[in-house]
C-alpha cells in the first residue's frame, strides 16, 4: 500500500517562504502523482501563524490558495481513539511531542499516511513514517 503524503506545518510554511528544500521535495512528489494533504489541525496553525504576523492578510490570502491545492484531511470519531492511545503511550515514555503535533499524527494514522516535516521528533512516534527534507 502506498501512504498518502501529509504535508507539516513546517513544510507548508517552508513551501510559502520558497525555501529551496521545501520546493524540491514537493518536486519529488509531483512527479510521483500522489495526491498531497495537510490536516485540519496544519490549517488551524497557518491561520494562527498568519494573525501573528505583520503580513495577516496578504498571508490569509496565501493561504486560501493553498487549500485549493491540496485535500485537508478531518478530524473524525476514529482519530479521538488513536489520539488518545497515541497521547498517552508518548506521555508515559516522557517522550511528548505537543498536542497539536499529536493530534495531526493520529489524523494521519487513520488516513493511512506519512508525514513530511522538518521537524525530527515526529520519529519518536512508533508507526508513523517520517519523511524529513
Amino acid at each position: 500500500m502506498i501512504l498518502m503524503p501529509v504535508l507539516d506545518t513546517s513544510f507548508i510554511v517552508d513551501l510559502l517562504r520558497g525555501k529551496e528544500e521545501a520546493l524540491q521535495k514537493l518536486a519529488e512528489m509531483e512527479a510521483q502523482e500522489i495526491p498531497l494533504s495537510m490536516t485540519e489541525v496544519n490549517v488551524l496553525e497557518l491561520y494562527r501563524g498568519a494573525y501573528l504576523s505583520r503580513k495577516t492578510h496578504q498571508n490569509l490570502e496565501e493561504i486560501k490558495k493553498l487549500l485549493e491545492c491540496f485535500q485537508v484531511l478531518e478530524l473524525e470519531e476514529p482519530v479521538y481513539e488513536v489520539f488518545a492511545s497515541l497521547s498517552a503511550n508518548l506521555l508515559s515514555k516522557g517522550r511528548t511531542i505537543g498536542a497539536f503535533d499529536e493530534l495531526i499524527v493520529a489524523i494521519i494514522l487513520c488516513h493511512d499516511g506519512k508525514i513530511v516535516t522538518r521537524d525530527n521528533h515526529f520519529t519518536e512516534v512508533t508507526g508513523l513514517e517520517v519523511i524529513v527534507y
